[in-house]
């Protein structure tokens, strides 16, 4: 009998099975790796000034500590490195930006998050920064397929992993206990992505799925940190850079496509003033949610389903403090903060459905 199935294996299912396994929780996940994974095509930024009037990211005070402490004692577990805390420059747009974040420097809001400013251009790359930039810490990227594959093993040896396909219509209730095949377990946890728009107890959340599109170039020097503006230039650690990405609300498949290069190209022009060779493209689709807040929290007719789910594009951000909020509502009855919690959405509900 396991305590809690696990459905999906992406970043959301790999560390919420890490968190219950650490507390001594018997769990078995199951994956279709052949399904769309966001997190194997994402870059995983952390980054905690965001969008184009470089606002602090929601709930950062709290989301970022865990980031700079969870993925690195993850590491240690799984004896793999994917941690990268290497910064982002954020060109200012024009001087007002400079003049704004010259000011916040010294404000205890931002000082955690600042690493330096410049007042002007940097010699590292041509870049479009006349008025210099902002130097962010806490921040930089996850390696999330070397992520990945090392919670595979773990839980490839714990015998805690399956490669299967997994339909809802085969899950079946008991008295004391849920069954698939001949898997027993007590509570179901959905980490499925998107696919949990399709599902019989899920679908009435508001997912608003983002397909997203990112570029591989090469440029003749290497950044030594992440440029952000309008799109992000990414130094990955397999010695590609990564320029991304787009947000296309409206798509038809899961393929890149010209159009999504055309954007990232002048997007690019934006912010890089030098040559650079395109190599390749990829392609996948956030979980992203109507307010721009996870999915968390259990089924409002059955306390034995459970989803873990619509971290959107902030994946990397969001998921160690969501996925230890879980936790501990999970074993230590906490109750989840109703910003994240899906009882936000329980008016949403089939009048239809319910018992």
């Amino acid at each position: 009998m396991y305590d809690y199935l696990i459905i999906g294996h992406g970043l959301a299912g790999a560390i919420i099975s890490q968190r219950l396994l650490e507390r001594g929780q018997k769990i078995m996940v199951l994956d279709q790796p052949d399904s769309n994974h966001s997190s194997v095509v994402a870059a995983g930024l952390f980054n905690p000034i965001t969008g184009r009037k470089m606002f602090k990211t929601w709930n950062a005070d709290s989301l970022f500590p865990e980031v700079i402490k969870f993925y690195p004692r993850l590491e240690q577990i799984l004896g793999a490195k994917f941690f990268h805390p290497i910064g982002i420059y954020r060109p200012y747009a024009a001087i007002e930006d400079q003049n704004d974040w010259e000011a916040k420097r010294s404000d205890p809001k931002f000082t955690p998050y600042i690493d330096r400013t410049s007042t002007s251009r940097i010699t590292s790359h041509k870049l479009n920064d006349p008025s210099g930039g902002l130097f962010l810490k806490q921040a930089g990227y996850v390696n999330i397929v070397k992520l990945l594959n090392a919670n595979k093993k773990l839980l490839i040896d714990k015998g805690s992993y399956q490669e299967i396909m997994f339909y809802e219509k085969d899950l079946m209730f008991h008295k004391e206990h849920l069954s698939f095949g001949d898997l027993k377990f007590k509570k179901i946890i959905f980490c499925n992505g998107i696919m949990a728009q399709k599902s019989q107890w899920f679908s009435w959340l508001p997912f608003h799925p983002v397909k997203g599109e990112i570029m591989d170039i090469e440029l003749d020097r290497r950044p030594e940190t992440i440029y952000n503006r309008g799109v992000f230039i990414l130094p990955f650690d397999d010695q590609s850079v990564r320029v991304g990405s787009t947000y296309q609300k409206n798509f038809e498949n899961l393929e890149p496509t010209e159009a999504g290069e055309n954007e990232l190209k002048e997007k690019l022009s934006g912010l890089l003033n030098e040559a650079y060779t395109i190599k390749g493209s990829r392609a996948g689709i956030r979980p992203a949610t109507k307010d721009r807040r996870p999915f968390i929290g259990k089924h409002p007719d059955n306390e034995h389903i459970y989803v873990f789910n619509g971290f959107g594009s902030k994946g990397v951000s969001l998921i160690p403090q969501c996925s230890k909020l879980l936790t501990a509502h999970l074993l230590d009855g906490a109750a989840l903060d109703t910003e994240i919690s899906i009882s936000r959405y329980y008016s949403n509900y089939p009048t239809e459905l319910k018992k």
